[in-house]
């Protein structure tokens, strides 16, 4: 019997799941992140591997029934990327011709949709992917919190932290978001806060200041809408850039897949998507919400690769 295995790796998890070559799924399993750039090259490897041998002992089969495996991982960014995550996946055994390595926006995007169209990603960091009808991939961001990434939770994040600090220091008028994050330090006190907020390190820890902002602009909050309306700008800008790469007229029918946490907002999803339809000319644009879990666009993509 012959298998098609799909691994959706991001910077906190790696899901796995594998199927028949009908697409009946016969068994799933998560582990530990695989982004190299995150964990480093021992951990991915052990994490993929703890995947993929968890899931050949679940169902006693061997690796070499695996007929195609499709990987979508976080940190492939490059063509050095693809070459130290392609190493590490063969580790585990698995040869270069079962191989398909993709960046995990793609599974993303197979889990709702079919090409053309493009996935736009807003969780902790941001990307926007399109893919046109003949399975060519263009990008937008997704370069790293510190250079790219706008219109994600970081970015948002970020933008109220330094406004925060503005506010300390007397810089800027007061908005309820400031007492949000006042709350969220436990502080009784701006006096302090600046301590805090200066000796954060963690990004998620920026990015999870995303659902405060989004909480002060349901109340129209002034600078939390101001913040979202940027951010939203920023990204839509990015999507219409992507789509111009894959659009060859007006008439063609185009899938948006609106992927990540920053869209669980109905604010945010509202101002991308008024800011998308303003700003292309394509006029048949179907916009979907991500339900789908992206593991399930790897078994998508491997049966088209059959």
């Amino acid at each position: 019997m012959s298998y098609l295995v799909s691994v959706d790796g991001g910077g906190t998890k790696t899901q796995f799941t594998i199927s028949d070559l009908s697409g009946n799924i016969l068994g799933n399993i998560t582990t530990g992140s695989s982004n190299y750039k995150s964990v480093g090259i021992d951990t991915a490897y052990e994490n993929i591997n703890l995947g993929l041998e968890g899931m050949y002992k679940d169902l006693n089969i061997n690796k070499k029934d695996v007929i195609r495996a499709v990987f979508g991982i976080s940190g492939y960014d490059s063509q050095d990327d693809y070459e130290i995550i392609l190493n590490i996946i063969k580790k585990t055994g698995l040869k270069e011709e079962q191989i398909y390595l993709y960046n995990d926006a793609v599974l993303a995007f197979y889990a709702q949709a079919d090409e053309p169209g493009i996935v736009i990603i807003s969780g902790t960091g941001s990307i926007v992917l399109g893919i046109n009808s003949y399975g060519g991939i263009f990008r937008s961001g997704g370069w790293g919190y510190n250079f790219s990434d706008l219109g994600s939770g970081y970015e948002i994040g970020r933008k109220a932290l330094r406004e925060t600090l503005l506010y300390c220091d007397g810089c800027r008028k007061y908005s309820i978001l400031f007492d949000y994050i006042l709350r969220y330090y436990e502080e009784s006190s701006f006096n302090n806060l600046p301590y805090k907020i200066t000796s954060i390190s963690n990004n998620y820890e920026i990015a999870n200041i995303a659902t405060l902002v989004i909480l002060a602009a349901d109340l129209k909050d002034y600078l939390a809408m101001e913040i979202l309306e940027e951010s939203a700008k920023d990204l839509s800008i990015a999507s219409i850039n992507v789509l111009d790469k894959i659009s060859k007229s007006a008439e063609d029918k185009l899938s948006i897949v609106l992927s990540g946490g920053v869209f669980s907002s109905n604010l945010y999803r509202k101002l991308v998507i008024e800011n998308i339809k303003n700003m292309s000319n394509c006029a048949k644009i179907r916009f979907l919400l991500q339900e789908n879990a992206p593991v399930y666009g790897g078994l998508k993509l491997a049966k088209k690769l059959l």
